[in-house]
């Protein structure tokens, strides 16, 4: 098993990973983040020695619908790349498929700050950042420039809708984004599901989306959803089979949780990685696998990733254990989750997808 491991703990490279986030940790979050931004914007991650990934990827491929075909399951969740600032930073972190976004139709500065918050004594995070976005039309000419290529780290845009736009005329907002980026992005994500603009979640109902799906139904194979973690289970099961009769190409779960204390926003982090376990276990009852999903919310270690895999997802994505482990994040996580595996007797990781359905029937049959 040695001769597979990556990555030293005690290396000088995690070393100095570790301390670089701690210094960052100092500074207030929002602060600490755009210092995180600004580096990786400039390719200054280049400057530090990251092992390589190979050792780990035997049996990590993964497969996911309209997304494409990933070295290993694990993805940049939407919310830390906001603008299309720094994917070829967060490709060299390792991630093997980026979301970036939300992105708004027209610039907005969100909402006032303080609005991201650290939870340190739980591995969490609240944010109410309120789509702070530089507008579609400045992202799209980045993403022009750039010209990304999808093949080794596909690339999505997440979409959400200006605050001053009405639930009225929202479905305008949405399809703007997806006409803007349709020559940029491999994937789209609908947010109809953070808690920090007004309106946003009463999206998040049929009949807007099934509207959105008619209006874009040429493109629905590369169209997701994602939805929060605090629906009610008949409310949530319920929209995630009319989300699959309207041909969504699938599903990201979820979104953070809204809370009013200690700080009022969403969280993210370690504290809803239960809520988000149990919407994966929700949606896969309703579609028993039929349809995608991509897991979000509570992951930070490889067993996390390994749990959310053997609930059905095809992959998974990460924001806050970016924000608590580092650069070295995915390297550290995909180690994990390789002891994981080797733990298991598994070999292949698409062996996992679904086994905790049929391991909770077996222990059902032979109590």
């Amino acid at each position: 098993m040695e001769s597979r491991l990556a990555l030293s703990t005690s290396s000088p490279t995690a070393l100095l990973a570790r301390w670089g986030t701690a210094l960052l940790r100092l500074l207030p979050a929002e602060a600490a983040h755009d210092v995180g931004m600004w580096m990786l914007e400039r390719d200054l991650i280049d400057f530090l020695p990251l092992p390589s990934l190979s050792p780990l990827l035997d049996g990590m491929d993964a497969q996911v619908p309209g997304v494409g075909d990933l070295a290993h399951p694990i993805g940049l969740a939407a919310g830390f790349d906001k603008n299309a600032r720094a994917p070829k930073g967060f490709s060299r972190m390792g991630l093997s498929f980026l979301e970036l976004g939300t992105i708004t139709p027209r610039p907005q500065s969100g909402n006032p700050k303080p609005r991201l918050f650290r939870l340190e004594d739980q591995d969490g995070l609240i944010n109410r950042m309120g789509f702070n976005s530089h507008g579609a039309e400045r992202v799209r000419s980045r993403l022009e420039k750039l010209a990304w290529n999808h093949d080794p780290v596909p690339l999505g845009i997440n979409l959400g809708k200006n605050k001053e736009t009405s639930e009225d005329a929202a479905i305008e907002d949405y399809s703007h984004g997806l006409e803007v980026f349709a020559p940029y992005a491999r994937y789209f994500v609908i947010n109809v599901s953070s808690p920090n603009t007004e309106g946003l979640r009463g999206l998040a109902n049929e009949h807007f989306l099934k509207e959105l799906a008619f209006r874009h139904k040429k493109d629905l194979g590369k169209i997701w959803v994602k939805l929060d973690p605090d629906m009610p289970r008949k409310t949530f099961q319920s929209l995630v089979e009319a989300l699959a009769e309207a041909g969504f190409q699938g599903l990201v779960l979820t979104n953070t949780h809204r809370v009013e204390r200690p700080e009022k926003g969403g969280m993210s982090g370690h504290p809803i990685a239960l809520q988000a376990n149990a919407c994966l276990e929700w949606a896969y009852e309703v579609t028993r696998g039929s349809l995608p999903l991509i897991a979000s919310g509570g992951i930070l270690s490889g067993q996390d990733v390994y749990q959310r895999i053997a609930r059905g997802a095809s992959a998974v994505q990460i924001y806050t254990s970016l924000v608590y482990r580092g650069p070295l994040a995915v390297f550290m996580m995909l180690q994990e989750l390789r002891n994981e595996m080797d733990l298991r007797g598994v070999k292949f990781l698409s062996d996992v997808k679904g086994s905790y359905y049929h391991e909770s029937q077996s222990r059902s049959s032979n109590p």
